[in-house]
């Protein structure tokens, strides 16, 4: 075993390589080059040649768009230096882009590492599916007695709470008649307090100061035993390392709204990651799972602060992992985007709601860094980082009143647009813009796809080369269809930040669910009305921009059945049936891959087994499970705190059953030795 380092030094002053240093002046300079030139053709259009145009109307309109056009030309111009990253000195040629790796040490010489699965009221068939995949992957590479394996339990459903101990003591079992020595705990709290990051935290006051480093994982998490051994010795070789963050790809789910999103990430995931991990170098970011972390840099330097005022802008961090990499930063260390690196898996959401959903949790944490960004001594590559994850969500509410706004300069004007026929006229002008617009959009997607084609391997594993381009141009219409939708959701989700509505984090849906019609109906029916609306007020008072508006309008019209055709397992199924939206991961399918699906039908049948009684039946009358039970809560040091009556709830359990029980009353008897133990005594007596 390696010796714990119980306190890192500080790391030596970091220098940024002269690569990152062009690529980010580079990156910088087209930027704001780009956006220049934009902003100013912009003002022709809208302000004429006299400067007749200008009132508050057409100056808000044009300060909107040179914000916006910033927006995404940063998005092209780093796509556009990940593809110059991946390209030879001939254009034909094409390598993936790779960092000099580090020769592997002996398993007992390599830093002890946690590897932590924070849960929260999740579907433990498919959590301990993915820690045993994990597992066996590691045990495949030879690295077992390296890693420990935490599942942090912040579950407060008390029947997901024993299912969780079902399946849990069924892997013991199950590693320990195979003869694999691998050291799994588990630790559920009684007070998740500060959701996913107080877990982290949790865990770093009781047990981090044992481990170098901890490997963070989200429910869904699966990751290669080789990536993450090559993660280990990555760090262990650099010691100025904080967060190494591996960039995930979505698998492992059959919807068509949800293939789109695996094929998105698989396509042009690379050129945008490399792009990104080349100019922000060691300013990388982190993303909150799969990602390896220095435990001790993080216990000095990463405890997260209370926010003033009140929920939702106040109050606890949401969205901890932008701001835990702007602290490790603070703090010296690098934090670091290993592109070059697969095996790193997760699962997305099957439909458009439960993405929205998803969405506007994310959109209430991020809306909190808004004040984060001005924080004193941050590095102001973390303020960047901080600043995009703000306009993520921020830049659907500014489309939107550009457009509004758009619509009010041509009713101030008259309802009638510039002559068509001038030349280099507004008209012309504003044709321009709009072109180039929406090839910044589409070019880098372009990039990636022809990234594709040049490889004949990464080719055939997107199922060949028609397939791949109408892969792409499947994914491209849907995107377009959407992205009303996402606009309305982004700026209702912000709006409800901003005048104090907050949002509940409950566990994320994470199974494959249709959507019905009558259920779409009652999600989009607004979004329905809102788009036939606008294109009648359009028509009515601004005919000339009827045609310009209908894209975006028709995504509102038809998003009920639109919403219905996304969550469909058939359509999924048939496309990629016909090699279409098709990922690597489906054409030849990882090893780990497969062992989860294997770990999965283990899993399933554990649940399976018991599932003709109630777990609270179990924990009751079954000795074996009682006894695991109990030694689990002896395990937990934490006090449990409640207002319950213990012995009247007792009374009543022991006359009507455990499950009949209020769900404060089942927990605080599960929390209770001494209670459980009666209950189990009087079930056999």
């Amino acid at each position: 075993m390696s010796d714990i380092v119980p306190n890192s030094p500080v790391p030596r002053m970091l220098r940024t390589t002269s690569g990152a240093l062009f690529s980010r002046f580079s990156l910088l300079l087209a930027t704001v080059a780009s956006t220049y030139l934009a902003s100013y053709a912009f003002g022709h259009v809208v302000f004429g040649d006299d400067g007749n145009g200008v009132n508050p109307v057409t100056i808000a309109l044009w300060l909107l768009f040179c914000v916006l056009f910033l927006w995404v030309a940063q998005g092209f111009w780093t796509a556009t230096i990940g593809l110059l990253q991946m390209l030879r000195r001939s254009p034909n040629a094409v390598f993936k882009v790779k960092v000099e790796t580090q020769p592997w040490m002996a398993p007992e010489k390599l830093p002890r590492t946690a590897i932590l699965m924070p849960i929260y009221n999740e579907d433990s068939i498919r959590v301990f599916a993915g820690v045993e995949a994990i597992i066996r992957s590691i045990h495949a590479q030879g690295y077992t007695s390296a890693f420990d394996h935490y599942i942090l339990s912040d579950t407060t459903d008390p029947t997901v709470w024993l299912e969780e101990e079902t399946q849990l003591a069924a892997i013991l079992d199950q590693f320990a008649d195979e003869g694999v020595d691998v050291n799994i705990y588990y630790r559920r709290r009684h007070k998740n307090k500060a959701r996913k990051s107080g877990n982290i935290e949790d865990f770093c006051e009781r047990f981090g100061s044992a481990y170098n480093f901890m490997l963070t994982l989200d429910a869904d998490s699966v990751m290669d035993g080789g990536t993450i051994v090559e993660m280990v010795h990555r760090a262990s070789a650099q010691d100025d390392i904080g967060i190494l963050q591996v960039p995930p790809q979505p698998v492992n789910r059959n919807s068509l709204f949800a293939r789109c999103q695996q094929y998105a990430a698989s396509v042009y995931g690379e050129v945008f990651n490399v792009g990104f991990g080349h100019w922000t170098h060691l300013d990388g970011n982190y993303y909150g799972h799969n990602a390896l972390i220095r435990v001790q840099p993080f216990i000095d330097h990463c405890g997260l602060p209370l926010l003033p005022g009140k929920a939702p802008l106040g109050g606890e961090i949401l969205s901890h992992d932008f701001v835990e990499a702007a602290l490790i930063r603070k703090a010296g260390y690098k934090v670091q985007i290993a592109f070059d690196l697969d095996g790193s898996y997760e699962e997305c959401p099957t439909t458009l709601v439960d993405y929205a959903i998803r969405d506007q949790r994310w959109c209430q944490g991020n809306m909190q860094h808004i004040r984060l960004v001005f924080t004193r001594g941050y590095k102001w590559m973390s303020r960047i980082h901080l600043g995009m994850g703000v306009m993520s969500y921020l830049a659907s509410p500014l489309w939107l009143a550009f457009m509004l706004l758009g619509l009010m300069a041509v009713v101030i004007a008259g309802g009638t647009a510039a002559d068509p026929y001038e030349p280099f006229g507004p008209f012309l002008i504003g044709i321009t813009l709009f072109a180039v617009v929406m090839a910044m959009l589409l070019i880098p997607k372009f990039y990636a796809v022809c990234l594709v084609l040049q490889r004949p391997d990464v080719m055939r594993a997107h199922g060949g080369e028609l397939q791949a381009v109408l892969g792409a141009m499947i994914e491209v219409g849907i995107s377009i269809l959407i992205a009303p939708l996402m606009m309305v959701y982004h700026t209702m989700f912000v709006i409800n930040t901003l005048i104090g509505r907050t949002v509940k984090w409950n566990a994320q849906q994470r199974d494959e669910s249709a959507v019905g019609w009558g259920d779409a109906a009652r999600n989009h029916w607004r979004h329905t009305v809102g788009g036939i609306v606008s294109i009648a007020v359009i028509a009515w008072l601004a005919p000339s921009l009827f045609f310009w508006a209908l894209p975006v309008l028709v995504g509102l019209v038809v998003s009920i059945p639109v919403s219905v055709m996304l969550s469909s397992v058939g359509v999924g199924t048939w496309l990629r049936e016909h090699r279409l939206l098709m990922i690597p991961e489906e054409h030849d399918t990882p090893k780990v891959l497969r062992l989860h699906a294997t770990a999965l039908e283990r899993t399933q049948a554990v649940a399976d087994a018991v599932a003709d009684q109630h777990p609270m039946d179990r924990v009751v009358r079954d000795p074996a499970f009682n006894r695991f039970h109990l030694a689990a809560l002896a395990s937990n040091r934490e006090p449990f705190e409640s207002t319950v009556n213990v012995a009247a709830a007792l009374e009543q359990a022991a006359q009507d059953g455990l499950p009949e029980l209020e769900r404060p009353e089942q927990v605080a008897i599960l929390s209770n030795p001494h209670a459980l133990r009666r209950l189990h005594h009087a079930a056999w007596v």
